[in-house]
């Protein structure tokens, strides 16, 4: 199938892409977490691909993915994993890249389009997409956004007339604002810090964005007029007391959320704490779908793989993240039923009280994972090789059951 010129990532993915834009449409607030992922192969057989690192080190493609994630319970409710509302897929040469590739950003925003009026919708990605088209495309599709700054850029403290006061670095007006107040987040892994919970202060102020002074200096903006300040709120958030010979934690955010007391720059930090989950979908897909392990013979295959495989992925995420932060839930509301009757099933369990963690560790243990005492959860290459296997028992059960029905 994938070897097939009408068979593409896009034309996999559509149908998926649409139906999370639908639910999207239908929640208070949504985030569309974004962020880029190099997929590197390393078997030399393989046609099609680009270089991935620079000097031309590495081979493979680059995947821009739109994560969907519903935040409308707020602060005290974990994020409900909605599915991809776009991705792109590129190799750096080829005619479908992105010129540049700082427009991947602005691309996604577009194809999402511009939310209903009764959704608040927002972009949130890291430091990659501190660029001014990515900001502007944002609120051009009536879009909020709350972007980590990465740019020291010269900005007017309040929203007055431009005109009026002398520009001054985001971070020194930043550094000056104290501090609103401070509240526990849980933070994730790294390789310099272990997951537990911190303190974050937080201080913010309103700003107003000057468009760069040299606007002209890229070819995608030469037939661009010079675009107008934009006003939004700059949020620095800070761990306090972190321990010794570790990196604290510090994030400043432009967003165009209003913020003007604690409880509104803590939601504004909360989003922006959200887009981890765009990295364990990253991670997901290549630790447990192992997308990077494929060796099709041709770059075009492997994006059409991938356009089934990324999908794949969201179901895990959502399985993962639901089984852990809502662990009673029925396991109904996170995978469809047939899938839970089966595993049920198997391991002589009534279907209907099946929760979302048990469905989870089950899955698991079908693919190695021994769940024990001291094993911790599962990991994504068991989940994968659990899931593999319950599709085929799944579709066994299907067939079986189908069969009975037709013998009356």
């Amino acid at each position: 199938m994938f070897s097939r010129p009408e068979v593409s990532f896009e034309k996999l993915q559509e149908q998926h892409w649409r139906l999370v834009r639908q639910e999207a449409a239908e929640c208070g607030v949504v985030l569309w977490v974004s962020d880029t992922s190099t997929l590197s192969f390393d078997h030399p057989q393989t046609s099609g691909l680009g270089a991935t690192g620079s000097g031309g080190r590495g081979r493979g493609m680059l995947l821009h993915s739109t994560l969907g994630l519903d935040v409308s319970g707020g602060v005290d409710a974990p994020a409900k994993v909605l599915g991809l509302g776009h991705q792109q897929v590129w190799t750096r040469g080829s005619p479908d890249s992105p010129r540049p590739e700082s427009c991947k950003w602005s691309a996604a925003l577009e194809a999402i389009g511009s939310p209903p009026p009764a959704s608040r919708q927002m972009h949130v990605a890291d430091a990659g997409s501190d660029c001014w088209e990515a900001i502007e495309t944002a609120i051009g599709r009536q879009m909020g956004f709350v972007v980590r700054a990465c740019q020291d850029r010269q900005v007017i403290v309040g929203h007055g007339d431009a005109a009026d006061q002398a520009p001054m670095p985001l971070f020194a007006a930043l550094a000056q604002e104290p501090e609103l107040g401070n509240a526990k987040f849980w933070a994730r892994s790294r390789p310099n810090r272990d997951a537990g919970w911190v303190i974050l202060s937080v201080s913010a102020l309103p700003v107003t964005l000057l468009a760069p002074k040299n606007w002209p200096d890229k070819p995608h903006r030469h037939d661009k007029p010079r675009p107008e300040p934009i006003r939004c709120w700059a949020v620095r958030v800070w761990q306090i007391n972190a321990p010794a010979g570790q990196e604290p934690i510090e994030w400043v955010l432009l967003t165009d959320q209003p913020v003007t007391n604690l409880k509104s720059a803590l939601q504004v930090a909360f989003w922006y704490s959200c887009r981890w989950l765009i990295e364990e979908y990253h991670k997901c897909l290549k630790t447990g779908c192992r997308i990077e392990s494929r060796q099709l013979e041709e770059a075009h295959r492997l994006q059409s793989l991938l356009g089934v495989l990324a999908v794949v992925s969201v179901r895990l995420l959502q399985l993962k993240h639901q089984a852990k932060t809502n662990p009673t839930a029925k396991a109904t509301s996170v995978v469809p039923e047939n899938y839970v009757r089966t595993l049920a099933a198997s391991i002589k369990q009534p279907f209907r009280k099946m929760t979302a963690r048990t469905f989870w560790i089950e899955t698991a243990r079908l693919g190695g994972f021994l769940a024990r005492k001291g094993d911790g959860d599962p990991g994504w290459q068991t989940l994968w090789n659990g899931w593999q296997t319950l599709e085929t028992m799944t579709l066994g059960f299907d067939l079986a059951h189908q069969s009975l029905e037709r013998s009356g």
